[in-house]
């Protein structure tokens, strides 16, 4: 599904225009469209006390048009013109009309200390409309505003915004100073970045998505798209019958130390799941051991080890074990040694095959990525902390803007990338890119990383490209975490509930 910013949404509605659909038409479209979405949430809306609040512009200009649709089904519908009159045509068209109908519309001029009479009214309603800043806002609100948007949270039985929650950045997900806490916000057209980021997320409610009349076919230029349900069911490998496990991938692991004697295991062991042929774990010795006693169905490779890292005398025997898989997966667990840095860059270096690098395999190059040779094969699948040490940046601006980030990092090193977070960014070198939504608070937890690792390499081993291998494990992964919370507290899974809990998301996609 296609996800859009501020600029790309003014784009879309500029080139409806040329087809004849003006901004006329559009509002009415959206306010049939925010009519229907509040039907639907609520049944019958006769003799429904709501109270719409409407800035100077076009969101202003949405949420006065409802109105309309409002009166006809017999809701009891007044207006606040919360920052003075309207300064749009299109919004001053709208009032006009209202107050043609009767419709009560009190215009406080902008800056006015607020009324007892608004929270008395808020207090009353049933529901209140938020249409006071639209998808152009970006500074923060000023000050009686900000007291506005904290006595509708206050005080709101239920809110619903039109298009984006006032005092939300729909591009970054940013908080403008406040915001108004919606109930439901229907948007329209499509949805805005900012509503899958966080925080702004969890200002926004139930999301429903609205038609106002874009085109079909004028999406096609967007670059982002968020990964849903039908898509990860489009994205599963084929399974024919007449197969076997050369069929299906073979991936080598590089994984493992002293410290971290499971993780090879974890990853193997997810790899596994989501459908691989055969899983190499290649781990410093004595610990590969460890493997194929947790895991009897992986093989386990020892590597020459030093202090209990891989030695760099393990080259030449990695590049034997990558010449026979077909994905490679380094990383997880590798600890930091000169040995393991070694190893990492020569693979990324010298190995052909796809390769997934996650964790101490991204440690292992920090202040070495303008030395290495990236390919569109290759996905690098950081957390924040991992990213900001491999670009030198402060891992706050990381997470004020992952988007623009992760977009361009892959475009200027020529690389996949998986950005994970409570919104997991991925990003391909031609500057598309997905969000992943699925998932909850149970993931934030050591071992899910690797599992995630295993799970791409796993898919990628079986025949898709890094970023569609990428946007399908993201989704299963999230998505295993979800069931588990239905019937188990989110903060008690372990990295294992969530590989146990893959064949049946995998078979819900399956169906």
């Amino acid at each position: 599904m296609k996800i859009v910013n501020s600029e790309e949404m003014k784009m879309l509605e500029s080139a409806a225009k040329t087809y004849g659909i003006d901004e006329i038409l559009m509002m009415e479209h959206a306010a049939i469209s925010l009519y229907l979405s509040m039907e639907e949430e609520f049944g019958n809306l006769t003799g429904k006390k709501i109270l719409i609040v409407a800035g100077k512009g076009n969101n202003g200009g949405d949420a006065m048009a409802i109105a309309r649709n409002l009166l006809e089904t017999g809701a009891i519908v007044k207006v606040y013109l919360v920052l003075g009159e309207p300064s749009g045509e299109l919004a001053k068209k709208q009032l006009s009309i209202l107050r043609n109908l009767g419709v009560i519309c009190k215009i406080l001029p902008d800056g006015q200390t607020l009324v007892e009479d608004i929270v008395d009214d808020i207090k009353s309603s049933d529901i209140i409309i938020d249409g006071l800043l639209g998808t152009g806002a970006k500074g923060k609100p000023n000050g009686e505003l900000e007291k506005f948007i904290d006595i509708i949270n206050e005080n709101s039985k239920f809110t619903v915004s039109v298009d984006v929650p006032t005092g939300l950045n729909c591009d970054t997900g940013n908080i403008l100073g406040t915001c108004i806490h919606a109930d439901m916000t229907v948007t329209f057209g499509f949805m805005k970045i900012g509503m899958l980021l966080y925080p702004g997320k969890e200002f926004c409610g139930k999301v429903k998505i609205g038609k106002i009349g874009i085109p079909c076919g004028l999406e096609n230029e967007l670059k982002g798209e968020i990964t849903t349900f039908d898509d990860a069911k489009s994205l599963l490998p084929k399974r024919p019958r007449f197969s076997n496990k050369g069929t299906f991938g073979k991936v080598l692991i590089i994984s493992g130390s002293a410290n971290y004697t499971g993780t090879p295991t974890m990853v193997s062991y997810s790899a596994l799941r989501v459908g691989a042929g055969l899983a190499t774990a290649a781990v410093p010795e004595p610990f590969n051991a460890i493997v194929t006693s947790r895991l009897p169905e992986a093989i386990s490779i020892p590597l020459p080890s030093k202090n209990g890292y891989i030695s760099e005398k393990a080259l030449d025997l990695l590049g034997d074990l990558a010449e026979k898989a077909d994905v490679v997966a380094i990383g997880p667990g590798l600890g930091m040694d000169d040995g393991v840095k070694e190893c990492v860059k020569w693979i990324i270096s010298n190995v052909k095959k796809p390769l997934v690098i996650d964790a101490d395999g991204l440690n292992s190059i920090k202040g070495e990525v303008k030395n290495l040779h990236f390919n569109e094969r290759m996905i690098i699948t950081p957390h924040p902390g991992e990213f900001s040490r491999l670009i030198s940046t402060e891992i706050f601006k990381i997470l004020k803007a992952p988007v623009k980030y992760a977009i361009d990092f892959a475009v200027s090193e020529g690389v996949n990338i998986l950005l994970k977070g409570p919104t997991t960014v991925i990003a391909q070198p031609d500057g598309k890119y997905f969000l992943n939504a699925t998932g909850n608070t149970g993931l934030a937890k050591g071992g899910t990383g690797d599992i995630l690792t295993g799970m791409i390499a796993g898919f990628m081993a079986q025949g898709l490209n890094a970023i569609d291998a990428a946007r399908l494990a993201a989704y299963i992964h999230g998505r295993s975490a979800e069931i588990y919370a239905k019937n188990k507290n989110e903060a008690s899974m372990l990295p294992e509930d969530l590989i146990d809990i893959i064949p049946d998301v995998l078979f819900d996609l399956n169906r």
